[in-house]
């Protein structure tokens, strides 16, 4: 009879010596893949950081960046520059190897750098201008028609000191600027050569300490300062407190407003996190003690202005540098946590997924048996409505072709128990047609 047919050749073994090999190449496979990936992604071991002249507050930074990162073997190669503008530019481009640098706010709008972000900003830059004058000036419009030194080409305050002079029409002739820099420039001052000098340097500078106790030289107090930041607001008004020179001797004697620029650690977008992550440690060392301008833990602060802050610091400054960081080397440390930064969101995503797995794994078996279970059905339903004789050989033939059917099913061996009952209800109705072919008179 049909309904004695065996299964067995049905349903293949659950696990063969195949489906183990199968299992130990994907495993190695997989662990390959982890390999390179890590090895694809390991940190590397030297940076390049654009920073600005020699002497220059900016080469001063980056020399100390330089030192801290050499302590996790970190070779910090420091490329001088004319400053701000130079340093976006080179960022900016990526025919150039440069890592990281120092931009000042306003140097560029975000849409011409779309590859850079901002690890924060580091400092104020204030905006010096040291003057040669009888009389005391509050404002750059009593500079017009002096001679002026603001800064070579490609730097920061150059295009600053243009802005501002600008703004208070005193660029034009017959103002005469010069591109002098540095210790040129503090020369030019102290000897009459020229009549006033604009810098952005950080009060550490030793130019600007010279110039600050140079006889006969002044500072200028902007007394319309916060006006400025209104008209340009990459810039910020910062007070030089009375006595923060010398308490002893009140220097200075009364507070002086200033104007600022912002520094911005900038870096490529595609700096490895692992050095991101040490160049925002190096950056709390570096900057977050007081200063002339600033208090205590001011910087470094994810200030955005010009330029996007990265997501590697934005986790910085919420909830500090990754805890493995402190108990794994460095770089794969970062990528432990990379990895697991990724892995959360596709784990909300995935885990619905992988609970739905078995529910899809056994539809799709028992799946197979919802057509028979259907055909028995409208089989035994027309039995039931034309129990005829003469249709009684069909009904079996069409039975036969059922249970065949079912025997030539292939599924996994904890499904068996579907075969079985459905070859159950097979039998019912073929118990069924035996009654109605012994019933005399049928039909």
């Amino acid at each position: 009879m049909p309904g004695n047919r065996t299964t067995r050749s049905m349903v293949a073994p659950l696990l063969s010596k195949r489906g183990l090999s199968v299992i130990l190449i994907l495993l190695l496979f997989s662990a390959a893949v982890l390999f390179l990936v890590a090895y694809h992604f390991r940190a590397p071991d030297t940076i390049i950081m654009t920073t600005g002249s020699e002497g220059g507050s900016y080469m001063g930074m980056g020399e100390q960046y330089h030192k801290i990162l050499a302590r996790e073997d970190i070779t910090v190669v420091l490329l001088p520059s004319t400053g701000s503008v130079e340093n976006l530019k080179r960022l900016s481009d990526k025919s150039v190897h440069v890592d990281a640098g120092f931009v000042q706010d306003g140097s560029s709008p975000p849409s011409d750098s779309p590859n850079l972000v901002s690890l924060g900003a580091i400092s104020y830059a204030p905006l010096w201008v040291f003057y040669r004058s009888p009389d005391t000036l509050y404002d750059l419009s009593e500079l017009g028609g002096k001679r002026i030194a603001i800064g070579p080409e490609g730097s920061g305050v150059r295009k600053l000191a243009i802005d501002l002079l600008t703004a208070t029409n005193s660029a034009g002739p017959p103002t005469r600027l010069f591109d002098l820099s540095g210790a040129p420039a503090r020369d030019a001052l102290l000897s009459g050569g020229i009549d006033a000098i604009m810098i952005t340097w950080t009060e550490n500078n030793t130019l600007v300490k010279d110039l600050l106790y140079a006889p006969g030289i002044k500072l200028m107090n902007f007394r319309q300062a916060e006006a400025y930041t209104r008209i340009i607001p990459a810039l910020s008004h910062v007070v030089l407190p009375r006595g923060i020179l010398d308490l002893s001797k009140g220097m200075p004697q009364e507070d002086i407003h200033l104007l600022a620029a912002t520094t911005n650690l900038v870096v490529r977008k595609d700096l490895h996190p692992a050095i991101i992550y040490l160049l925002l440690d190096a950056a709390v060392e570096i900057h977050s003690n007081a200063g002339w301008v600033n208090k205590r833990g001011e910087f470094p602060a994810p200030k955005e202005l010009s330029f996007p802050s990265s997501l590697y610091a934005e986790r910085f400054y919420k909830s500090g540098r990754p805890l493995l960081l402190d108990y794994l080397p460095f770089g794969m440390a970062a990528f432990v946590d990379r990895t697991l930064l990724f892995m959360v969101p596709a784990a909300i995503i995935l885990i619905p997924v992988f609970r739905s797995l078995p529910w899809l794994y056994s539809w799709r078996h028992r799946r197979k048996f919802f057509k028979w279970y259907r055909e028995l059905k409208n089989l035994e339903m027309e039995i039931v409505h034309n129990p005829g004789q003469d249709s009684l050989a069909g009904y079996r033939e069409r039975l036969d072709q059922i249970e065949d059917a079912i025997n030539r099913i292939t599924v996994p061996l904890p499904y068996f128990g579907e075969i079985y009952k459905l070859q159950q209800h097979v039998d019912l109705v073929r118990g069924k047609l035996s009654r109605l072919s012994s019933q005399p008179g049928t039909g």
